[in-house]
């Protein structure tokens, strides 16, 4: 058993500032704010020095009896202030190591470190916020030491164990990250932030900004108030405006979050680098990987590239528990599955699905255009506002886009089960291929409405441990849906992966894909 090691070492002072939570600070500020602004300008000045001298005493206090050590078997903090806590975290359950640095902590040569279990799901267990980085980064090194010996047992050496060599695996330039931030979801940034900057005034100052608005528009629209009318020139103007605006805030937040964005694979564990002004490096333990996924939306498919994004068990969130490579050639995909998840040579070979899946999407997409060319439709016809005579035409053209999609949807349809892995691939616009791991598949279920039992289809789910969620092949035949479901609940109930090469599972031949479709 580990015994009381000395729990004698503290945060670097900075801690007294960088250590404040900006998030709980801002909730604490909101009522005394509010009653300021009720009784006037100078009241705002005297709280906001009241609650600033009470928060730097707490701070420093809270600096004091704050101290942590490590043995090599037991991480330990004590901290409190009027109430005393003690943790003690066995080095054999951290799953997680991370190292962030700020802006400011990186101008200081500082560093926090955060370090998770598999029991941490809702929040970090030990937080050292902040400490210098040659600290931060030898306690991490520490703690790798700790866990290999726990996990190896007691007759490894310190140089087995000590020092394992850093394995380069991936390093994503500028240049993809730039693309990566243009082609993905960041460039819906700036639309948000003006709809909440809109939302924001119009909550605070909504009668005389709505006055105001009215008056400009109508006399920016009719040449009222002496002002000019809108040509189509100032409305391209605006769009363009607006889209580059879109796009530079896109690759500004994708360069700050993922400049520098390298994964290096130490012994059994890999080691995650990002950011350009705030940086992060985290450490994922390969056998706690529990899905990948590899995200290709239309604009990445035509370039050739693709995201991937990784998930694993332990962290103190979503966001901690998932690492997303932000963009990669598609060619090397299968090089990082392979390093990702071991004994994975890539992607393995995807069977196609019957012909009656698609008759399935068909129905699937035509429901959803006719849907919602009857709501323009008739909104076109009975709404009190004036309505554009193109929207009828427009809800008419939805039937043959969404039936070309249903065709997309169909043939990108696939799935895959070997010795090591459960793979599936659906969509149509964004192409989502997810593998998992059979040693990860906890049960495995199957489900099918009316309409797929009448065409013979079912959907198989594998139901993954942790939070990346369950892999879900759809609209498989119901043969081969069974085959798959006996497969997969077998993995279940023994998660015992064999050490061979990747192969095809043969335990009798599987039923074909077209089998009751």
């Amino acid at each position: 058993m580990p015994s009381d090691g000395p729990v004698d070492r503290r945060l670097h002072p900075a801690s007294i500032l960088l250590g404040i939570d900006l998030r709980q600070t801002i909730q604490a500020l909101i009522f005394p704010l509010v009653a300021g602004f009720a009784a006037g300008g100078r009241a705002i000045l005297v709280i906001l020095a009241v609650f600033g001298a009470v928060a730097l005493v707490g701070r420093t206090l809270a600096w004091q009896r704050f101290t942590f050590g490590f043995d090599g078997e037991v991480l330990r903090v004590e901290e409190g202030v009027l109430s005393r806590s003690h943790r003690a975290l066995d080095v054999a359950r951290v799953q997680q190591v991370e190292i962030d640095r700020g802006a400011v902590a990186r101008l200081f040569g500082l560093a926090a470190l955060r370090v998770e279990t598999a029991g941490s799901s809702s929040e970090v267990e030990v937080e050292l916020r902040v400490i210098p980085l040659a600290d931060a980064e030898a306690l991490r090194d520490e703690l790798r030491r700790g866990k290999a010996q726990a996990v190896g047992g007691e007759g490894e050496s310190d140089h087995e164990v000590g020092a394992p060599e850093r394995q380069p695996v991936l390093e994503v330039p500028l240049r993809h990250v730039v693309v990566a931030s243009v082609t993905g979801a960041r460039l819906l940034v700036f639309p948000a932030i003006v709809g909440v900057g809109l939302q924001f005034v119009g909550e605070t100052f909504w009668a005389p900004f709505a006055d105001r608005a009215e008056d400009l528009i109508e006399g920016l629209v009719v040449g009222r108030t002496g002002l000019p009318g809108i040509g189509w020139q100032v409305v391209l103007l605006g769009i363009v405006a607006t889209l580059v605006a879109a796009v530079v805030t896109a690759v500004v937040v994708g360069v700050l979050r993922d400049a520098g964005f390298r994964i290096e694979r130490v012994g059994d564990d890999l080691n995650v680098t990002r950011g350009l002004l705030s940086s992060r490096s985290s450490v994922v333990p390969l056998r706690r990987v529990q899905k990948v996924e590899v995200h290709r939306n239309w604009l990445r498919r035509l370039l050739g590239f693709a995201a991937v994004r990784v998930h694993s068990a332990g962290g103190s969130g979503d966001a901690d528990r998932r690492v997303t490579v932000p963009l990669l050639p598609e060619r090397t995909i299968d090089e990082l599955l392979a390093e990702v998840l071991p004994g994975v040579a890539g992607i393995p070979a995807l069977t196609a699905h019957p012909p009656a899946a698609l008759r399935r999407t068909m129905f699937r997409w035509l429901r959803q255009a006719v849907l919602i060319g009857a709501s323009a439709i008739i909104a076109w016809r009975y709404a009190p506002f004036g309505v554009p005579d193109v929207v009828p035409w427009l809800a008419g053209a939805l039937v043959p886009l969404f039936a070309v999609l249903a065709v997309v949807e169909y043939r990108q349809l696939g799935h895959g089960l070997t010795a090591r892995v459960v793979a599936a691939r659906t969509g149509a616009l964004s192409v989502v291929t997810s593998l998992a791991p059979v040693v990860k598949v906890q049960a495995a279920s199957t489900r099918a409405n009316p309409l797929q039992r009448r065409l013979g289809l079912i959907i198989v789910v594998a139901h993954v441990a942790g939070p990346g969620g369950d892999v879900v092949i759809a609209d498989t035949g119901t043969e081969r849906g069974r085959w798959l479901l006996e497969r997969l609940t077998e993995h279940a109930a023994e998660p015992v992966v064999p050490e061979v090469r990747p192969r095809m599972l043969v335990v009798g031949e599987p039923p074909s894909p077209g089998d009751d479709g």
